[in-house]
């Protein structure tokens, strides 16, 4: 049976948040932004690498050239604040720790090896709320425009709005959705993230603002971008999410109403039989935070943090 998925926008936090926001204001792109000045080629998607999975979701490669966006030199994300809120909570640390699958000791490197970027779609999850020393997962789907951390797979970890540790979704399809859907949010147009065949060094990812591709090395340090020729082969050119007066605090307005052009996903990334690629269910062994895993907030008047 399935689950109720969770619909998060961007930058509200939600209750039983993991720590305060580390999301670093002011780094969405605006509502019009400048027309994109690195065209890329116009090509259809590679078959088997962007379709429907039985989920409802489409999968893509967390190793894909423009599935993130970002600023050159800029993190979206405040990694060392996220490391300082934990360590002031050794028990809520201790939790982070046991969803994330690391030693609480190894917290701060674990975090510091995550890459802070910005999703360019409505994008599917599992996510873990924190309360009274307890950790739910559920399912949600994070608003194009959401601030995440990835790990070396590209895969999101941490949604920084939040704090909330990010895990790959459930392979069940849910039955039925909890929030307020956002304009041009559309199920079909949902991306389920799979790990990358391989560890990268790096990712690329856009510059909405200007078109200019960015290779941004694995990890924090953003200063070691560099701007980077456009992939070979993408779908057209770089286009961002519709973002709406949430960037102020208020409800968030909308989402690209037609998923994000995406390079072609590099050599080597999976295909699934028969052409349809199914999102990756939570790993069995995953560690449990202390005191157990409760299942996820029911009242739909207080959507969970992620």
């Amino acid at each position: 049976m399935g689950e109720e998925v969770f619909l998060l926008p961007a930058t509200a936090p939600g209750p039983d948040f993991f720590t305060a926001s580390t999301a670093v204001g002011g780094t969405l792109p605006p509502a019009s932004p400048p027309s994109p000045t690195a065209a890329a080629p116009r090509q259809p998607p590679p078959a088997g690498r962007a379709v429907p999975s039985p989920a409802g979701a489409r999968a893509l490669s967390g190793a894909t050239p423009g599935l993130y966006q970002g600023t050159a030199h800029v993190a979206d994300c405040d990694v060392g604040r996220q490391v300082a809120h934990l360590a002031a909570d050794p028990v809520r640390a201790g939790a982070f720790a046991a969803t994330a699958g690391v030693p609480r000791t190894r917290l701060p490197r674990h975090l510091r090896a995550l890459t802070p970027v910005v999703l360019r779609t409505d994008t599917r999850v599992t996510s873990h709320a924190y309360h009274d020393r307890q950790v739910a997962a559920y399912q949600a789907v994070l608003q194009a425009g959401t601030a995440v951390l990835v790990d070396d797979r590209g895969v999101p970890r941490v949604r920084c709005a939040c704090g909330n540790p990010l895990g790959p979704p459930s392979s069940d399809r849910g039955v039925g959705v909890r929030g307020t859907a956002w304009p041009g949010y559309r199920p079909d147009q949902v991306v389920v993230v799979t790990p990358a065949p391989r560890a990268v060094t790096g990712l690329t990812i856009v510059d909405v603002r200007t078109g200019a591709w960015i290779e941004r090395r694995t990890g924090d340090d953003v200063r070691r971008d560099r701007v980077v020729p456009a992939p070979a082969r993408t779908t057209a050119r770089p286009r961002p999410p519709a973002v709406g007066p949430e960037q102020a605090g208020a409800t968030p307005t909308g989402s690209p109403p037609t998923a994000p052009p995406f390079a072609a996903d590099p050599p080597g990334t999976p295909r699934a039989e028969g052409g349809t690629t199914s999102p990756p269910g939570i790993p069995s062994g995953t560690p449990r935070a202390e005191g157990g895993t409760t299942s996820p907030p029911g009242d739909p008047s207080g959507t969970p943090g992620a």
